[in-house]
């Protein structure tokens, strides 16, 4: 039986372990096999941010310079990057120090820091505010690794102008893998037979030292993105050159999504088995020299692959990884980008596939969202046990494409019946499931933000993709959110199949009236990709568009070009919804008028100025009687005085005043709806009222007093 590799190549986030080696390794040891799990991208990025690896581009910089002269530079001999070149001793003498702030190993370097000029400073800085201005809502230490970002920017600048253009620090070779034609291989290949540049040869000796440590007979790369994908095949091109014997494997988002069409098999050069979809089975029976079902081959596509539930998944393992070298980056543009980028957030799924998977734009035909499956949420809370006693952190990512709301409750109700004390956040979808109460239980169960799909911002084009939400109940939902303190960032698209000009310019209208409402932090525009394996790219015409092209891609397959007579251009769009949104996120430009922001002639807006103020005057569901509904004393102590009840928080106390029939009811209902037992119908409390009191429930129920309880801690979920 054979022991694997598991990669997660060059460059994913660096706060973070993807959980993708996590799961495969957790599955494959409790099956007897031999795994182990290798970040290559954090190991990768720590290597390149390092006084030696800066040397090695600066002389490399000034070498070049000798040997061409300055007119053949071109982009080499922006002033920027002269800027960069100068101050190159003040560079080398600073990152260590820097990459240990960013990993919290140095907090007291916040200081000097954010005097100014201690770093030194390139194009990035040009943009950003006086420091001063900064720390009235961020603080010295968010500050701090705000510049610190900007720092390492500028560098990351120098070395695409200089190494390669394709570097970033978050999904490499991303601007590559996008700007190159991927239908035919050919394209990608030409890449890899060019000479290694000094980063790639870093990442070769990284992976090698990695490969002889652990002597594995397999290694496995996972690409969930375009822009991993180039650094996975340049890897499995280097261990076929160095190490003949071992198996090449390649899994992932992207694979799963692109290839499973590909009849070039050009890339089996350079890997020997594509996973499709869940891993664990498929890696199980490579490992055991079976049939590998759920893979492509140079001979053609393994059929009868074996799907697991997500319970057999199960808890992902982190162990093994280099949780210390992982680094936090500060952006302050888009809040939500921020949750991406800093602190070390333990990644996790809540359930397999997609509760709703109705979502025209979605992948719905494939298993990683077609196919749901959840576990309980004290299965939920054990693994999250689990994950934090390792070294690391508290806190939580849940990946889901969508988070169901009744798991959620119920998960929430386990941390807090355990006590537990997590930070997490998730995505989920507007609906009008997440009541007020249900929000705010959330938010005492340690939720921190979620992230939902509004997408067009338009009743019409929202039924047509089969979302299953409307603006009223989005607006609803996220003041349910807001008010419970919970940061809410918005998914948007445009260019969307039929969509008109004037339906995009309402739609702005909409996310203008939102982010003044304050009920969105963050947002982010995405212009639409009809895609092979969803319900709107497998029937193009269903949503008024025709496609260009049938016969699939020698290599990969994904969007579908459709013929849409939209009659404007969509680059002019694209540009006027991101710069409106950059300016709304900064608390700029809210009361203008939303055509302005576009640089040709559009039309004015046709939604009314007070839509989403119309939607927040609406009562929230929570506050509607319902007997099947569950009662939830979150609150804090609550005792009998002779006044009533005395009720006390983290932050304050308060005497209620009740009658002494009204409070000893009150003091029953803590105790049995406290979060150590399980929810209590509200029939069963009416029931129980009636024992106290000969007066309707109803009474009770729509008082002020109740309201006041509710405020408290008496939730309805």
């Amino acid at each position: 039986m054979g022991k694997i590799l598991l990669v997660t190549p060059p460059f994913l986030q660096p706060n973070s372990p993807y959980p993708a080696t996590a799961y495969l390794k957790s599955y494959l040891a409790r099956h007897g096999h031999r795994a182990e799990q290798y970040d290559l991208s954090v190991e990768l990025l720590g290597e390149i941010f390092s006084k030696t690896f800066l040397e090695r581009v600066f002389t490399a910089y000034a070498e070049h310079k000798s040997a061409r002269g300055e007119e053949a530079l071109g982009d080499a001999a922006d002033a920027n990057l002269e800027r960069i070149y100068a101050l190159r001793s003040q560079y080398t003498a600073t990152i260590e120090g820097v990459m240990a702030f960013l990993r919290g190993k140095e907090p007291t370097l916040a200081t000097a820091v954010c005097r100014g000029d201690f770093l030194p400073q390139a194009g990035r800085f040009e943009t950003m505010s006086p420091p001063g201005e900064e720390f009235g809502w961020m603080g010295i230490q968010d500050c701090a690794k705000y510049i610190c970002t900007l720092y390492l920017q500028d560098i990351s600048d120098f070395i695409r102008a200089t190494v390669t253009p394709a570097f970033e620090i978050v999904r490499y070779a991303e601007h590559l893998s996008l700007s190159l034609s991927l239908a035919e291989f050919s394209t990608l290949e030409a890449e890899l037979l060019r000479p290694m540049n000094i980063i790639e040869e870093r990442m070769t000796e990284l992976l090698f030292a990695a490969i002889a440590e652990h002597r594995p007979d397999f290694v496995a790369f996972t690409v969930p993105f375009p822009g991993n994908l180039l650094a996975a095949l340049r890897c499995g091109q280097q261990i076929k050159l160095r190490y003949p014997d071992i198996r090449v494997i390649m899994g992932g988002g992207y694979p799963t999504t692109e290839l499973r069409l590909m009849s070039d098999r050009s890339v089996f050069a350079y890997v020997d088995y594509i996973v499709l979809d869940d891993g664990e089975t498929t890696l199980a029976r490579i490992l055991e020299e079976k049939e590998p079902a759920g893979a492509i081959t140079a001979e053609g596509y393994h059929t009868g692959a074996e799907r697991i539930s997500h319970r057999e998944r199960g808890c992902p393992d982190f162990s093994g990884l280099p949780l210390s070298k992982y680094f936090s980056l500060c952006e302050v543009t888009n809040p939500m980008h921020r949750l991406w980028s800093d602190g070390r957030w333990n990644k996790m799924m809540l359930a397999h596939g997609c509760y709703w998977a109705k979502c025209a734009f979605c992948d719905t035909s494939l298993d990683y969202i077609g196919r749901y499956d959840a576990v309980t949420a004290a299965e939920l809370a054990d693994w999250m046990d689990t994950v934090a006693a390792q070294p690391g952190s508290r806190g939580f990512h849940f990946v889901d494409e969508a988070a169901p709301p009744r798991l959620l409750r119920d998960l929430s109700l386990e941390l807090l019946r355990r006590g537990r004390r997590y930070t997490w956040w998730t995505n989920i979808r507007f609906e009008r499931a997440f009541t007020g109460d249900l929000c705010r239980l959330m938010a005492a169960a340690g939720c921190i933000a979620v992230s939902g799909g509004l997408e067009v911002a338009s009743d019409r084009l929202l039924e047509m993709i089969g979302k299953g939400i409307t603006i009223e109940q989005a607006t609803i939902a996220m003041r349910n959110f807001y008010e419970a303190g919970i940061m809410v960032h918005a998914y948007l698209m445009y260019g969307l199949p039929t969509q008109t000009l004037q339906e995009t310019v309402d739609a702005l209208e909409v996310v203008r009236q939102l982010f003044r409402a304050e009920l969105v932090g963050s947002a982010f525009w995405h212009r639409y990709a009809m895609t092979v394996h969803s319900p709107s790219g497998q029937n193009p015409e269903r949503f008024g568009v025709r496609r260009k092209g049938s016969v699939p891609n020698p290599f990969a397959n994904n969007e579908v070009f459709f013929s849409d007579n939209r009659g404007y251009d969509i680059g002019m769009v694209g540009d006027a919804l991101r710069l409106s949104l950059a300016n709304y996120m900064a608390g700029n430009g809210l009361d203008r008028p939303v055509h302005k922001w576009f640089a040709a002639k559009v039309p004015h807006t046709t939604v009314e100025e007070s839509l989403i103020a119309g939607h927040l005057i609406k009562p929230d569901a929570s506050r509607i009687f319902d007997e099947q509904a569950r009662l939830v004393w979150i609150g804090g102590s609550m005792e009998r005085i002779e006044e009533g009840i005395r009720v006390r928080s983290n932050s304050e106390e308060k005497t209620l005043r009740f009658s002494s029939a009204e409070a000893d009811f009150l003091l029953h209902v803590a105790g049995i709806c406290g979060t150590a037992e399980p929810p209590v119908p509200l029939g069963r409390i009416k029931e129980l009222y009636a024992e106290y009191s000969p007066e309707p429930f109803a009474i009770l129920y729509h008082s002020k007093k109740w309201d006041i309880l509710r405020s408290y801690g008496l939730l309805q979920v």
